[in-house]
């Protein structure tokens, strides 16, 4: 288990479906996560426990835990690219109790520490959508930055808005935060 100063990262297991399953029907959780309400979130516990128990070859998901070890979301990486060691990182707080307390942070910087000490990555980018300025911040706090934007790329709740493409890369994390 990876641990945090706030948060614990560890696989998701069958326990946590329902959980997840709450998260991935609920509209504020997905706007804010994906901007994608409802047209490509609304699962069915089946395909939740296929997406995240036996899970694509490339993609890697795990669960956020407080520290008293109670799920509020999920951190995973995707589209790893070993030659160039880079990869894109998405993470969603699901519990909206923990919204805006540091979870997201605290979980960012663990496991963006260890994807370039373990996995020993280069880069890592994720994306969001214009309007999600809460994100944006905690990933500018964690060290991303704004690399680029795609116009006009997400639709959401009736109107089309840009996504935000953003990156990291190793020297200016751990310049930052340190190695350790």
């Amino acid at each position: 288990m990876l641990k945090g100063k706030k948060t614990s990262i560890r696989p998701i297991e069958e326990d946590d479906i329902d959980t997840l399953y709450q998260w991935y029907n609920d509209q504020e959780v997905n706007l804010w996560s994906s901007g994608a309400w409802p047209l490509n979130t609304l699962h069915s516990k089946d395909q939740l426990a296929v997406k995240f128990l036996d899970g694509s070859p490339d993609t890697y998901s795990y669960a956020i835990l407080d520290d008293d070890e109670v799920l509020i979301g999920t951190i995973g990486f995707k589209e790893a690219n070993i030659p160039a060691r880079s990869a894109t990182l998405f993470v969603v707080i699901g519990n909206k109790n923990y919204w805006g307390k540091g979870y997201g942070t605290d979980v960012l910087i663990t496991f963006t520490r260890f994807l370039f000490t373990q996995w020993n990555f280069h880069r890592i980018s994720l994306d969001t959508w214009d309007e999600n300025l809460r994100a944006i911040r905690v990933y500018e706090k964690v060290g991303f930055k704004i690399e680029g934007r795609q116009r006009e790329a997400r639709f959401v709740l009736g109107n089309y808005h840009d996504a935000i493409l953003m990156g990291l890369l190793r020297e200016e994390f751990f310049s930052i935060h340190g190695k350790f």
